[in-house]
């Protein structure tokens, strides 16, 4: 059981980081609870809508997600925690912008579905 809640989870966090390259707001909005919470590496936090557009609207441009290391903990049968490791290249101003993060990711089963409920991520120094 934890081995299929895990592959489903892993999967979930692909779904999510193509949805955010892609501009893609309605599997963002299946992907995520309506209450999640947000929170980037800049410390900003913001609602699901919020988050939906600013990608799409292209305020905020992903151009890559780069997932680089994940550990998913089944938490019962409802609750997942992730953390992990992703490299982030992002359209800017004055062009790309590329830096490492470290994540983590709370997702919650609702009506038979992961979703995710809860996002903090920190920039990282290049290793």
């Amino acid at each position: 059981m934890a081995a299929k809640i895990i592959e489903a989870v892993r999967e979930l966090e692909r779904e999510r980081f193509r949805a955010m390259v892609d501009g893609d707001g309605p599997s963002l909005d299946a992907l995520l609870a309506d209450n999640v919470s947000y929170v980037h590496t800049n410390g900003k936090r913001e609602t699901k809508r919020q988050f939906i557009d600013g990608i799409t609207t292209g305020r905020r441009r992903y151009r890559q997600i780069e997932i680089q290391s994940q550990e998913v903990l089944p938490v019962g049968r409802e609750i997942c925690v992730v953390t992990g490791r992703a490299l982030i290249e992002m359209e800017a101003n004055n062009g790309a912008l590329l830096f490492p993060i470290a994540y983590t990711a709370i997702h919650m089963q609702e009506d038979g579905r992961w979703r995710l409920i809860a996002w903090q991520a920190t920039r990282c120094a290049i290793e």
